[in-house]
Formats: C-alpha cells, structure tokens, sequence
C-alpha cells in the first residue's frame, strides 16, 4: 500500500509542477489523484471500483501530455494494473 501511496505522491509532485501554466487541469488532476489514495487506503470492492475509475481517466488524460508527464503516466499505470488484480 505505501508504495501505491509513494507513486500517487510522485505523481501529484510531477503535475504541480505544471500548475502555473495550466492550473484548471492540474489541480482537477491533483484533487483526483488525493480522492484515490484516500479510496485506496480504505480498499473495499466499492472503493476499488471508483479508484479504478479515476485512475484509468487520470491515466487516459496524462496519455496525450506523456513527454511532460512521463513519470505520472508510468505511475498512474501501475496503480491501474494493479487496481485491476484487487478487483479480482
């Protein structure tokens, strides 16, 4: 779990980074990505299921800015895959 957590943190730190230069997106992003880790802390079938969700719109979005977000996007997959086992 604390790596989920560490991953989410880099991913957060790497998207405020842009928050001069596009602030209506990085903190839509940011927000979400503090909603999940907060679902994810407190993991049940129904909390997976909107984590999941979050994490797979946060991902398909960072997708089109993956030379900006590099690490976020590789983050934001992990955490998607592996949101993926626990619904299993």
């Amino acid at each position: 779990m604390s790596e989920i957590s560490s991953k989410i943190k880099e991913c957060v730190s790497e998207i405020e980074s842009y928050s001069v230069d596009a602030p209506d997106l990085t903190v839509t992003a940011v927000n979400s990505l503090q909603e999940c880790e907060e679902l994810i802390n407190n993991l049940n079938r129904e909390n997976v299921e909107k984590a999941l969700k979050i994490v797979t719109r946060l991902y398909q979005q960072a997708l089109a800015y993956s030379e900006f977000v590099p690490t976020s996007v590789s983050n934001l997959k992990y955490i998607k895959d592996w949101l993926e086992q626990a619904e299993k």
